[in-house]
């Protein structure tokens, strides 16, 4: 396995009549770390938390809480809602002593100023009795113009939990800007995509969809380049870059991703279930996806055994 640091950014599980059905938890768990996951990342885009209730929220929190196997890294997005239910959810993500508390900054017409969204950040982590914090950057999501380098600049001393971003975005400049910025804060990358170019931006830890059923192939992609096989880590890589090609949006890689593992019923809301022109481009993809899977899984158990 590679030196590289791979969470899953986790799906929603629902049962065939689309209700929370947290009783899948535990497989989507177990999968997880047999194929080199580090940890979750619960309730994120992928966990579909536009489409969730506060209490369903919560629910598939606790049975991750109580599921995650010894070890596992467990982080939680809150945001997206009115500021005292997001503050909710962080001290109940809080008492259930998850690693990570995450939030993105409010949306639906963006604050006024940096300083508006770092207060408001504040006091999310604020509710979370000093988690380590990480916020979350998803431009093509929340429509945010303002550049994370400048929020965790003007963060500084105002969020003293803030330890990480997740870092959503095309942008490898601003990657690099948050780097010089803020060293000490951890960058989870999150275009699974974009892989090869953020290991050469100095990348060392990543959240994504793909890695749901992916991460063997992401740790040979991240074992290659290390090896200064840079041709071979960006071929290795190409799986991502079809799927990116193809993908319609999350309901797209969630159906793909219960192909490949656990299947946790089709995504909610505007997002699912899948048309039949999709399903038959997700049923192109599966094949060659389960071998290139298979093969970079043999391939870390016969370094594993050397």
């Amino acid at each position: 396995m590679s030196r590289f640091e791979f969470w899953a950014a986790s799906l929603a599980p629902y049962d065939d009549a689309g209700r929370v059905d947290v009783s899948r938890v535990p497989e989507q768990a177990e999968h997880l770390r047999s194929i080199g996951v580090r940890g979750a990342f619960v309730n994120g885009t992928s966990g579909e938390f536009p489409f969730l209730t506060v209490d369903e929220r919560m629910a598939i929190l606790e049975a991750w809480a109580s599921a995650r196997p010894d070890g596992f890294a467990l982080g939680v997005q809150v945001g997206g809602l009115p500021l005292e239910p997001t503050k909710e959810l962080a001290a109940h993500a809080a008492g259930l002593g998850v690693d990570l508390i995450s939030s993105v900054a409010p949306y639906y017409g963006q604050p006024s100023s940096v300083a508006h969204t770092v207060r408001w950040l504040a006091e999310v982590s604020a509710a979370a009795s000093g988690v380590p914090f990480c916020y979350y950057q998803i431009p093509s999501m929340t429509g945010s113009t303002q550049r994370p380098s400048g929020i965790l600049r003007a963060a500084a001393g105002e969020v003293p939990a803030l330890s990480a971003v997740k870092f959503t975005d095309e942008d490898l400049m601003e990657l690099d800007a948050i780097r010089r910025e803020r060293p000490d804060i951890d960058v989870y990358f999150g275009r699974d995509e974009l892989l090869p170019a953020a290991l050469a931006c100095g990348a060392e830890s990543a959240i994504g969809s793909l890695y749901n059923a992916l991460a063997p192939i992401g740790h040979a992609v991240v074992d290659a380049f290390d090896a200064g096989e840079t041709a071979h880590a960006y071929d290795l890589h190409r799986p991502f870059r079809d799927i990116a090609r193809v993908a319609t949006g999350p309901g797209f890689v969630k159906e793909l991703m219960n192909r490949l593992g656990p299947d946790v019923g089709p995504a909610r809301g505007v997002w699912g279930p899948v048309s039949a022109e999709e399903r038959a481009v997700i049923d192109a993809l599966v094949p060659a996806l389960r071998e290139e899977i298979a093969a970079a899984s043999e391939r870390a158990s016969a370094v594993s055994a050397a």
